[in-house]
């Protein structure tokens, strides 16, 4: 870092004796016009007395010591105290200096005189645009002196303690603010060194007007002269501060950053002199405090869901990226503290910088970059999930869709289903008939099932999606409703087999069952209910009735069918085939049945006998049925063997049609229907 300082050489002369003037005649009016005149610098809201205090004395600025909290969690006021005189309070070693890197320390060794320190306050005030704004430093102490007032405040860019003595492991271009006021003076002469690596550099004069701070002097320092009551002590010690135990410099950031690179300390602490020789041993000092004092700021984002919850996952690039030593990155990647929190810091105060989501969490749609103007330092320590955010990102949740149809047999689109999706049991929504999409499913695993099943129809099994595709079902089908592209799953509903019920009874009645009667049905390949043998192929083999005349064909497919008696009564007549159709049920998984009755009629035998009167002997002759082929009927000749026991007489006995000449008769055979078992 290079310190830009006015020095009081002869060039600077004019210069330095107009800004001069211009500081008195200001300083002039202050006092004309203030009970308490002022010594703030230029552009500061930090009110620094000429007779300094702790207390607001003045409309403006509006702040002082009193009214910055230094109790509680991070306060705007770092205050620090000495440890209370006596033999335990601790002090420097005898001899060590202020180039001394590591010095030591001891107890006891100050007495209650001008080394001997109370405390020491530091408060930062924030900046405006590239300004990175003001320090404000406070010390007290337990005596009035005499002589010169000398006090050495170090800034540690480091935190990291030295292994022995209260000091900081010095970097460098740390530095060493010096401020000294002479006996019965009121403003400090205050200088700066900076740490070179071995020892502290030449001197700087702070309090002389400067270009670096536009003109005006980039510090000032003062002390009181007058006692502070304790009431208005702000709790520094019990009791009234006495003239000249109490001291306030301000110094403008300005002077101690260089425009363009980012530096920042972590840390600073107080010190006594012995003299106002920079050789002089070191006495008292207060152990140093954590600071955060920078010419660089940072940037802070959230990245949440849509439901404002902090998300994982994400990266974020910042253009212009961080600067180090005077050079500024392209881009950098931000640094994600915890779960969706990023910090980015070392970036210039007053420059806008645009944040831009490089990568996106999984299953989510990313936000549009965002552009922020740094005007507050600061670093990304301390930042965590409570931080107040510079900037918020917020990522939708990506969902998808789910889209199924529902076909039949013949890959038709089919209506009448329903679907269901687990998990959350949600209810597909059918469109066109056979389609179903819903759509605002997190990415996931999911299982359709079918839980209406179409009339008619066996139902298809469950089936397993996974969603990982951001989709709509606005995307997924055209405007008449049909699938645009494939769908996720495919349900075939095959219809449900049908059942054919026979029942097999005689021509009595009340009719008889007919047990044994065997029954195949014939696939009607025609489709035209006409039993052709030729046209017909076996659909389902020979089934037999029952003791009650029936038999039944179960999981018959869908078509055309007769059905054939294929194995019949002996002493009945068989049945005739019988056609028909097996088509859809009325209820999910459930066919058509057919119910189906055939009636055998009963077989009789005709006996006719011819006898010869006379004789009571048989007589040949020939009988003729007109539905039987002629001489197909068995004839009973004269002679011909009988039964056993039975006689032609006793045939010839029987009483019938008697006297009957010869030739042709015109006989009519009726035969009655009167109930009998088969």
């Amino acid at each position: 870092m290079t310190l830009r300082r006015h020095s009081k050489r002869a060039g600077a002369r004019w210069s330095v004796l107009i800004g001069t003037i211009a500081a008195l005649t200001l300083l002039a009016g202050t006092i004309a016009l203030a009970a308490h005149p002022m010594a703030s610098l230029p552009g500061s809201n930090f009110e620094l007395d000429v007779d300094a205090n702790l207390v607001v004395d003045h409309a403006s600025p509006s702040t002082d010591w009193a009214g910055l909290a230094h109790t509680g969690t991070n306060p705007p006021e770092r205050r620090a105290v000495d440890v209370a005189s006596g033999t335990n309070d601790d002090s420097y070693k005898g001899g060590v200096k202020e180039d001394t890197a590591c010095p030591g320390e001891t107890t006891g060794s100050i007495p209650n005189n001008k080394s001997d320190l109370l405390t020491f306050s530091v408060y930062e005030e924030p900046g405006s645009g590239s300004h990175p704004g003001f320090l404000h430093l406070a010390w007290s102490r337990v005596n009035d002196p005499s002589g010169t007032t000398l006090m050495d405040f170090e800034f540690n860019q480091s935190n990291v303690g030295c292994e022995s003595g209260p000091n900081k492991l010095r970097t460098t271009g740390d530095l060493l603010l010096e401020y000294a006021i002479d006996q019965g003076g009121s403003n400090a002469e205050i200088t700066i060194r900076e740490w070179s690596g071995t020892a502290w550099g030449t001197p700087q004069d702070l309090d002389a007007p400067s270009a670096t701070c536009g003109g005006a002097p980039c510090a000032s320092g003062t002390i009181n002269n007058s006692p502070i009551v304790d009431e208005d002590s702000d709790g520094l010690t019990d009791g009234t501060l006495g003239a000249r135990t109490f001291g306030e410099a301000s110094i403008d950031l300005r002077t101690i950053f260089d425009a363009g690179t980012c530096q920042s300390f972590g840390s600073a602490m107080l010190k006594s002199r012995a003299s106002d020789s920079f050789t002089s041993q070191l006495k008292d000092f207060i152990r140093p405090l954590g600071i955060d004092i920078a010419n660089c700021g940072r940037i802070v984002v959230n990245k949440v869901d849509q439901d404002g919850e902090l998300l994982a996952g994400a990266e974020f690039t910042v253009e212009p990226g961080q600067t180090t030593n005077g050079t500024t990155a392209d881009s950098s990647d931000m640094v994600e503290i915890s779960d969706g929190v990023f910090c980015l810091d070392n970036l210039l105060l007053g420059v806008e910088y645009t944040v831009t989501e490089s990568v996106v969490p999984d299953q989510y749609e990313g936000d549009d970059p965002q552009s922020f103007t740094v005007s507050t330092d600061g670093s990304c320590s301390g930042v965590d999930a409570d931080t107040v955010p510079d900037l918020t990102f917020t990522n939708t949740r990506l969902t998808g869709s789910i889209l199924v149809v529902k076909v039949d047999e013949n890959a038709a689109l089919l209506g009448g289903a329903g679907f269901t999706i687990t998990p959350g049991d949600i209810a597909m929504t059918e469109g066109t008939a056979g389609v179903f999409c819903t759509d605002g499913l997190d990415f996931g695993d999911y299982t359709v099932t079918e839980t209406t099943v179409p009339a008619g129809y066996n139902g298809a099994d469950p089936a397993d999606v996974t969603v990982d595709t951001a989709s709509t079902c606005a995307e997924r089908l055209d405007t008449d409703g049909e699938p645009v592209g494939d769908p996720d799953a495919t349900f075939t509903n095959n219809p449900a087999p049908g059942t054919v019920n026979i029942l097999k009874e005689d021509d009595d009645d009340p009719a008889n069952p007919l047990e044994g009667i065997g029954f195949t049905l014939y696939v009607d390949a025609n489709e035209d209910g006409i039993w052709q043998d030729t046209e017909l192929t076996e659909g389902k083999a020979e089934q037999f009735t029952d003791s009650a005349g029936e038999t039944t064909f179960s999981d018959v497919p869908l078509g055309f069918y007769c059905a054939v008696e294929t194995t019949t009564s002996a002493n009945h007549d068989p049945a005739d085939p019988q056609c028909f159709e097996i088509g859809l049920g009325d209820t999910a998984g459930t066919g058509q049945t057919i119910s189906l009755e055939f009636v055998n009629p009963r077989l009789h035998k005709v006996i006719v006998i011819v006898c010869h009167q006379g004789t009571a002997s048989l007589a040949a002759s020939d009988v003729t049925d007109d539905a039987v082929p002629a001489n197909e009927l068995t004839t009973l000749a004269e002679g011909a063997s009988l039964p056993d026991g039975v006689s032609e007489a006793d045939l010839c006995s029987l009483e019938g049609y008697e006297d009957l000449g010869h030739g042709d008769l015109d006989l009519t055979v009726d035969v009655g229907s009167e109930s009998h078992a088969p």
